[in-house]
């Protein structure tokens, strides 16, 4: 090989690779961009359209556990929100409270616990009555003077009875009678000296609230414990609109995440604060899921029903503006924002007046993610 032949066969393998090149790497004066990034271009990821809708691929879709269920048109009774307060059901449960007043005592198996057990007629407590030093002493001073006349008594019916046969019946009779008269006296004395009232329970359930303690003085007509049947819940409401409250068939109130059925037994006859107390009630509970004066929500189920669209409270959302909005399926992988208006219905559901037509495709679950898309 020559000397020659070496760069001309080099010059030749420049000049193929120059055309297999890409012609845009070839740039004339003023158009070389350096190392500038190329532009990019938008992928298939979720998305905020600029019409507000959110693109959301099926693959998404799975991975944020998105629900659809169609909205259906059905007949709901009109509901009311009441404000409730729990109270003590009169007829299975009641209040212990003492009629003399004085030091409470507890029984022989200690004081009653909160949520025990009790039965009708058992002693949760003995109040003792207690009284002030003068009016104890003029008392015993007064049982020690009957207690002398009643053995003066006695001593004048014995002679008497031995000399029955010269001594007219009449004064026999009235001999008798002072006795009796005189043990009267002495045991209702005696009885109110020092005396102790049991506290008894007033029908079958739990304890629900205690106020007793050894030694603490209780005044008369205070409340000491209430009793109360923990399968049986009853609620007062008030209802402020007239004095007429319309018919309702029943009513709901939450126990966590649960609903429970309330019967409604009827409406007060007379004002209380400038309000009608409404009586609900349910007598079959499961277990103890209310405690007295707990405030609650009732909503209370008229008897008229209407046509309407029922929705989840959790597929309501915020938008930018703060109106209430749910999200609707409008294509397979677009979701369309709705601004609607809706009234209480019970306490998991919501009753939609206006924003939805029969048989849209209304997000049920993974709404607050796709609100969150931006």
């Amino acid at each position: 090989m020559s000397k020659r032949f070496i760069p001309r066969s080099f010059a030749v393998s420049f000049f193929v690779c120059a055309l297999l090149s890409p012609f845009s790497a070839w740039s004339g004066p003023g158009h070389d961009h350096g190392d500038e990034a190329a532009a990019v271009v938008p992928g298939d990821g979720p998305r905020r359209l600029p019409t507000g809708e959110v693109f959301l691929p099926k693959p998404a879709q799975r991975q944020l556990n998105v629900r659809t269920l169609p909205a259906l048109l059905e007949q709901h009774a009109r509901v009311i929100e009441l404000n409730g307060k729990v109270v003590i059901d009169p007829q299975s449960g009641g209040l212990v409270q003492t009629s003399t007043g004085g030091r409470f005592e507890a029984p022989s198996n200690g004081v009653p616990r909160l949520g025990q057990v009790v039965k009708k007629g058992e002693v949760l407590g003995y109040v003792v009555a207690t009284q002030a030093p003068l009016d104890r002493a003029s008392q015993q001073a007064e049982l020690a003077q009957l207690r002398a006349q009643l053995s003066l008594a006695e001593s004048r019916l014995q002679r008497v009875q031995q000399l029955q046969d010269t001594i007219p019946k009449k004064e026999q009779q009235a001999a008798q009678a002072e006795v009796q008269s005189l043990k009267g006296q002495v045991a209702a004395l005696a009885g109110g000296v020092g005396a102790k009232e049991a506290l008894r329970a007033p029908t079958s359930g739990v304890v629900a609230s205690s106020n007793a303690l050894s030694g603490k003085i209780f005044e008369t007509g205070a409340l000491v414990f209430e009793v109360s049947n923990p399968g049986v819940v009853r609620i007062d409401a008030s209802w402020f609109e007239g004095v007429t409250p319309p018919v309702f068939s029943g009513a709901k109130v939450m126990s966590g995440n649960e609903t429970i059925a309330l019967n409604y037994l009827g409406a007060a006859g007379a004002v209380r604060d400038q309000s009608l107390t409404l009586a609900f009630e349910n007598r079959k509970l499961d277990k103890a899921r209310f405690a007295t004066g707990q405030l609650v929500k009732v909503y209370a189920e008229q008897a008229s029903k209407f046509e309407g669209i029922a929705v989840s409270s959790g597929a309501l959302m915020k938008n930018a503006a703060n109106q209430t909005i749910v999200w609707v399926k409008a294509e397979p992988e677009t979701f369309e924002p709705r601004v609607v208006l809706t009234e209480p219905l019970d306490g998991q559901r919501v009753l939609v007046v206006s924003g939805l037509k029969p048989f849209d495709r209304l997000v049920v679950q993974g709404a607050t993610l796709i609100n969150q898309i931006r």
